[in-house]
């Protein structure tokens, strides 16, 4: 294949390939295309945003111009924080002006982060080892709760609605689903999160849902990102060190102290959040068996945490979901 035009080819081809072992296929053969590789990483890097999601270019390149790789430093500056949102549009105005036709609109999809050719993470890796880290995200599995022996214990009620991490970091807000996409819209709610935060860069782990006067009105996941903003409200349960989610694990301290952590933030931010966006999970702490097996009876379903269990990606052999019996 010509060197011309071989990234958005090559694009075109992964797009169309229906299966991940044709993808995987065609990757292997093309490991060694450096712009292959820093394009994938662009589109499925859940850490990645350039916050450019509604950018319109005036130009849409012309015919005889310059390929894609040089302007891919642009990209980079904007993730070393060089460039300020502005002077990132400058910048790719600037290179519509000059790229040539065909990558044009492979470069306007890496800048509104709207590339996607059907691969999965674990095809990426297998040509490139740990290449794109997985979206870390803490879940429960199902068990009686007669088999659960990590006490002390937190026992809560099921939460339902679209799960989300709330990330502030450097006082900037992200909201992102269980995949690590990012949802775009509730920049409203930012203010509260960063008050909430006191200054750390923090993660609140919880549910997205709609509600109406402190009623539940909607939780279906496609519903609640259709929503009026407005009507967005957060249930959260945990809060994690932003440098401990994104490496996946954090060792440092329990669900204990993370969850009166939470309720401890939630009481220092009532002066500036006096209407919050937000609530807490209800928890009851129990200490054994026979405290679990009565207070469970006042769950139709619950999630049963051990409270000594530090935070980490993946299903957690400390957290069950279980029912009263």
């Amino acid at each position: 294949m010509s060197k011309i035009n071989l990234i958005p080819d090559l694009i075109h081809q992964l797009t169309v390939l229906g299966t991940q072992e044709d993808k995987l296929i065609l990757l292997q053969k093309y490991e060694k295309e450096t712009l292959l590789k820093r394009v994938l990483v662009l589109a499925y890097n859940p850490w990645i945003n350039f916050k450019l999601q509604h950018y319109v270019p005036r130009h849409s390149g012309k015919q005889y111009g310059m390929g894609l790789s040089r302007f891919m430093h642009v990209f980079d500056e904007i993730n070393e924080n060089k460039l300020t949102t502005k002077e990132a549009e400058f910048s790719f105005s600037m290179a519509f002006l000059h790229i040539n036709t065909t990558d044009a609109s492979l470069l306007l999809a890496l800048i509104t982060q709207t590339l996607d050719v059907g691969l999965e993470l674990s095809t990426i890796n297998a040509v490139w080892p740990n290449l794109i880290t997985v979206y870390p995200l803490r879940t429960a599995h199902e068990a009686d709760y007669t088999q659960f022996n990590t006490f002390p214990a937190a026992i809560q009620p099921c939460s339902t609605g679209l799960r989300v991490n709330i990330i502030v970091c450097d006082k900037l807000v992200s909201y992102r689903n269980k995949d690590g996409t990012v949802i775009d819209g509730w920049d409203q709610w930012d203010d509260q999160f960063v008050n909430l935060a006191q200054g750390q860069n923090t993660v609140f782990d919880g549910h997205a849902l709609v509600a109406s006067n402190s009623e539940i009105e909607e939780t279906d996941n496609d519903k609640v990102i259709a929503a009026d903003p407005t009507c967005i409200r957060f249930t959260l349960w945990d809060v994690i060190r932003y440098d401990g989610f994104i490496a996946g694990e954090d060792t440092r301290i329990g669900y204990n102290w993370r969850y009166n952590g939470l309720e401890h933030m939630m009481m220092l931010a009532m002066d500036k959040n006096p209407t919050p966006c937000y609530n807490m999970l209800k928890a009851d702490m129990v200490g054994s068996a026979d405290q679990l097996e009565a207070a469970i009876n006042n769950y139709s379903k619950a999630v049963i945490k051990s409270l000594d269990s530090t935070w980490a990606t993946g299903t957690s052999p400390y957290e069950i979901i279980s029912y009263a019996k």
